[in-house]
């Protein structure tokens, strides 16, 4: 994804509190975790994405987004949610971030780019998510079929 025009980025910062109101009175349907924090932590990991989010559309870096992809499963595999809830919520960010657009941009050109460009946004950032799991998947393969290499190698001698 190349760098996104100044107007979409704007557009969509002058959004972000509509988007995190949003995302707030929905937290529990999105993750039930979310639910269960208080209302500050909750938002200062919604509020997270977002400015990922903000700064993947302005900048268009992938490399730096999935840098932070690959650190918010972490932190939530140490919560105990599973890459494939985290990867629901950011799925359900994304989407609730591109309904609001649509809701506050109806009938403009700026709020159909903005809602197009944010379900892109969306669709790259479960790519990402995907592209993470894959490859931690196949570097825990890796370390199997090792050990069972060298388990193999112990009983022969």
């Amino acid at each position: 994804m190349s760098s996104t025009s100044p107007p979409l980025a704007a557009g969509y910062e002058a959004l972000r509190p509509k988007i995190l109101q949003r995302l707030l009175e929905l937290r529990t349907t999105l993750d039930p975790s979310l639910g269960r924090l208080d209302d500050a932590t909750a938002r200062a990991q919604i509020g997270a994405v977002l400015d990922h989010l903000g700064n993947f559309i302005a900048t268009g870096d992938l490399g730096l987004h999935r840098a932070f992809l690959h650190t918010f499963l972490a932190m939530r595999a140490a919560e105990a949610q599973s890459p494939a809830s985290v990867l629901a919520m950011l799925v359900a960010i994304g989407d609730t971030a591109a309904q609001v657009a649509q809701d506050e941009g109806a009938g403009t050109p700026h709020g159909a780019e903005l809602t197009l460009l944010l379900t892109r946004v969306t669709a790259s950032t479960a790519r990402a998510v995907n592209d993470l799991i894959a490859e931690e998947l196949g570097r825990r393969l890796g370390q199997w079929g090792d050990l069972a290499k060298k388990d193999q190698g112990g009983k022969r001698t």
